[in-house]
């Protein structure tokens, strides 16, 4: 019943939907570009018409009681400090293998804001649990929501990143100006 709803909702805004079925149990789903608070009932949206369950990572601050802490577990979410580290990485990799099923989306930009970088969290949760990537299309200018395509991620960062130029070189986002580049975050070097 709600499959439907949430179809019909979405076709009546416009949307269309495209969904590959997961290739394994477990995986991760990445979503680039990521500039819309829109983005999240989108995605809610698309969840339910698949009727998939996926798991998903955001701010520990949306997570807060009293309002928004329930609503958001319940949704499927985890909730990770911002900063981000390998700490983090190799977290999400053990909630991965804990489940029987389960995909994880991931917002590689982690804002919806500019940045001259991605995290490559997903990258390191990847390899380290040898689970498939999904790559998830939100575009806004063919209103179409959805994956339709998997593979496992490159040897390297750096090889990864220019796959990523190539798997995401044509999607439109809701505001172009605040795509983030598609680049690794350069670490501080210590001068002493």
């Amino acid at each position: 019943m709600w499959s439907k709803i949430s179809l019909t909702i979405l076709k009546i805004i416009g949307w269309k939907t495209t969904f590959k079925p997961f290739p394994e149990p477990r995986g991760i789903i990445v979503v680039y570009p990521h500039t819309s608070n829109w983005d999240f009932p989108l995605g809610v949206l698309w969840k339910s018409a698949h009727q998939v369950e996926p798991r998903w990572v955001a701010k520990d601050s949306l997570f807060k009681p009293p309002v928004f802490g329930w609503l958001m577990r319940k949704l499927g979410g985890i909730g990770i400090k911002r900063e981000g580290n390998l700490d983090v990485a190799q977290s999400l990799k053990k909630t991965i293998l804990a489940e029987d099923n389960c995909w994880l989306v991931i917002a590689i930009e982690g804002t919806r804001s500019y940045k001259p970088y991605v995290h490559f969290g997903y990258y390191y949760i990847a390899k380290a649990a040898d689970v498939p990537i999904g790559l998830a299309r939100i575009d806004y200018e063919t209103k179409t929501i959805g994956i339709e395509e998997y593979r496992r991620v490159k040897d390297t960062p750096e090889e990864e990143l220019e796959q990523l130029k190539i798997d995401f070189a044509h999607h439109n986002a809701y505001a172009p100006k605040n795509v983030s580049a598609l680049a690794i975050k350069q670490r501080r070097q210590d001068n002493t």
